[in-house]
Order: structure tokens, then sequence, then C-alpha cells
């Protein structure tokens, strides 16, 4: 069944086709940790509306959850009607429409998914982020410098993961509950630092290709005793998406093909061998096509900008942050009114530039957040409308390439969805 509560309050909370809000305290991935606790331990908040779950048991032995990134809402609206694992998760499961939190961006969700903290408390937002503690634009999840060719650079300079990221994780609190925890990896970045800190207390299986994992999901559940949680993460739609668009040929063929791995290799597997255990599908983001091509690279746009922006002690400028759908800014104070101005002239019917604290003021950060991630963020940020791209140009680092994108506030990229479907 639709839920069509969530479908009524994620619409309510948009201004516009640009622009929507996060709903943190209701329908919002960020509640996602907590429903997790909810039903596989005694505690008595369900994070999500109840009506995530509307019909169905609300205590489990065991939970799965499926992390399928960048399939958010338009693509599950898009093949609910063709798939058949799709098609059986609406007749007798729930399917429930969500917010992101902002940015709608990878790392944060998956920070927010393995730590259980919001990303206002977790201070990881973006792909990129000006890093205090190193005093340099941050690549998170690979762990280098912006613009390095190779993963992991920091290990290199005696940085540790647990001074950068959250070292809560939401697999400690499940293992004090007597919970046993597994996490689903790609085998390039299982054991990454990230990784390694964020997903600890969970037991981490890395694999190679999908069909391995899903089979060894699917051994792991049968043979578990004892209340556990599987948090499975897969990649592969997302990539696609960012290389050949999501209205290409070769994104139809890679959804058809994991939908079709989920029925024939996991549930056909599970069903009539699991009980009392839940299925929980969901996206970090979904994503907007976009030309590469079309980018307007700020530095060529307004290259007058370059002298206002804050440098490091090095005298590195801190560019550039954030995502060309969500571009961050780090504008020394004396000429942020004007660099706001000008933006605004130069990027009218592109994008909407904002002051940081507006935003923070209003919530799109959650309710309370954390001063790491207020020293983190830039104080403008661009947000480009459909379809558009804003971004910093410098030659074999920093060129946008993506025809599928992500990290605003547009519907396409900032809808997302819960499915929910019992093995009782």
């Amino acid at each position: 069944m639709l839920n069509l509560d969530s479908l009524q309050a994620v619409e309510a909370a948009r201004l516009d086709d640009n622009i929507g809000k996060p709903l943190y305290q209701s329908y919002c991935f960020s509640q996602i940790p907590q429903l997790v606790r909810y039903l596989l331990t005694e505690d008595t908040n369900a994070g999500l509306p109840k009506t995530v779950l509307e019909g169905l048991p609300h205590q489990y032995d065991q939970v799965i959850l499926i992390l399928v990134d960048g399939f958010g809402w338009r693509f599950f609206e898009r093949y609910r009607d063709r798939l058949p694992f799709l098609r059986r998760l609406l007749e007798s499961g729930v399917a429930s429409k969500l917010t992101t939190q902002f940015p709608s961006t990878t790392s944060a969700h998956v920070t927010t998914l393995h730590t259980g903290l919001p990303v206002g408390e977790s201070g990881v937002y973006e792909w990129f982020y000006y890093e205090p503690l190193i005093d340099d634009i941050f690549a998170p999840l690979l762990f280098s410098l912006a613009g390095d060719k190779e993963r992991e650079t920091l290990t290199h300079r005696g940085i540790k993961p647990e001074s950068l990221f959250p070292t809560q994780t939401l697999y400690q609190d499940l293992a004090k509950q007597g919970v046993k925890s597994y996490c689903f990896q790609h085998q390039n970045y299982a054991h990454s630092p990230f990784s390694k800190t964020v997903c600890n207390g969970a037991e981490m299986v890395s694999f190679r290709t999908l069909p391995e994992a899903m089979t060894n999901l699917a051994e792991a559940a049968i043979a578990q005793s004892g209340k556990a949680y599987y948090c499975f993460y897969i990649d592969a739609i997302d990539a696609i998406a960012h290389r050949y668009s999501p209205n290409s040929a070769q994104f139809e063929a890679e959804v058809s093909a994991l939908w079709l791995l989920m029925e024939q290799l996991l549930h056909q597997s599970l069903a009539g061998h699991l009980h009392n255990t839940l299925l929980l599908i969901t996206a970090d983001h979904g994503q907007i096509e976009v030309l590469p091509e079309n980018t307007l690279y700020l530095n060529q746009l307004t290259p007058s900008i370059e002298p206002w922006i804050r440098r490091n002690a090095q005298g590195r400028p801190l560019v550039p942050a954030g995502g060309s759908r969500d571009m961050f800014l780090y504008i020394q104070d004396n000429f942020l009114d004007k660099a706001h101005s000008l933006l605004t002239q130069q990027l009218a019917n592109k994008a909407t530039v904002y002051y940081t604290k507006t935003l923070l003021e209003a919530g799109y950060f959650g309710l309370d957040p954390s001063l790491r991630l207020q020293e983190r963020l830039g104080n403008l940020v661009i947000l480009p409308h459909q379809h558009e791209l804003v971004w910093w140009y410098e030659k074999d680092r920093f060129e946008e390439h993506h025809k599928g994108h992500h990290g605003g506030l547009c519907r396409d990229e900032m809808e997302t969805l819960l499915l929910a479907i019992a093995y009782p």
C-alpha cells in the first residue's frame, strides 16, 4: 500500500519546484536509525510516524535494511508497476515517501545511517568541505584532500579518522541490547578509514559482486539465531546515473538488473525460510539529469570573486566545497554581502544564493546543528535550479562530468523512499 499521509506531508513541505524542506521530525531519512532501534529493541520511540509500518508488526527478531544509492522516489514511481519485486512491496508491504536531509548527498546519509546521528550532529555533510583540523578542503569518504587522485592520502600525514568522524555508532547501541549487526559493503571501501570508524560495532562483510553479496546476505539471515540487523549498501544505480544520466538506456538496464537480482537471489531465498523478519529498502537521495557541458564555473563567470574567498594558512583558496548542485563558499566576512549580491545577479534564473545562516536558522540542517558542522560550513550556499550546475574549474582536478546529479533541494533529488515488507 501507498502511505498517503507521507505523500501529503512531503508535498506540504515544498516551497516550489527548486526548494523543499527536510522533515527532520517526521518523514525524514534521518529517523531511519531510530526506527531500527524501535523494531529490534524495547525502545518505544519509532522515530518515523508509525504509518510507515501500517498493517505490519512493530517488533522483529531480524531487520534487513538495503540502501540503494540514488534510487529516490521518482524512480520508484517510474518502475513500481513494471518490476515484480516493487509490485509485491506495494501489494504486501508499505511504501512511504521521505525527505532527505540537506544536503541530499551520500556523505551525509550513510554517516547518519551508520551512526544514528542526523547531519547537524555528525557534521559530515558533503563530498568536499572545509575541515578545520587539517585547514583544507577534505573529501571525507575518500579520506583525502579535495582533488587528490588517490584514496586515503591523509593516512600518510598521520591523520586519525577518529578525529574527523563520529565515533558513536548505531551498531554499538544495538550491541548493548543484544542485537548483532552486519554491514555489507563493496570491497573497494568496506575497510576504508571512514567505514572502519562509522561502522564500528558491526561485523563488516565485503563483497565483489552483487549476486555474491545477496547470496551471502540471504544465507546469513537464514542461519542467524538471535536478534540481528543487516545493513546492505548498493552503489550501482547511483554510479550509472552519474555517468550516463537517469534517462539513459544504461540506467534502465542497471535498474532492471538490480531488481531482478533482488527478486531471484534475495526474496526467493528468504521467502518461507525466515520468520519475524522485516525488510526495509531506502535511498539516500534521488538524481536529476544535467548537462555537464552547461556547467557554470564561478571562477570563469565571476573571476572578481576569487580575492574575496578565504585562504588557509598555506595561502590556498578554500575552494571548491559542496558539490555542483549545492556549492558552499567560504567568503571573507567583509566581502560577504558583496559576494551575495554579485552572485545573485550573475546567477539570476540559474540558481538561488543563500546566506548559510538563513538556512541554519530555518532548520535546513536540523534543529540544533553542532559546532562541528557550523565550523565546516561555508557562509554562502548556491543552490542551482532544476538541471543547472554551478562549480569551480581547475583542469584535471575540478571539472564536471556527471550527467546525473544530486545535493540540492529539488524534488527529484531530495524526495526519497522507505519500503517495508515483512517475512512473518
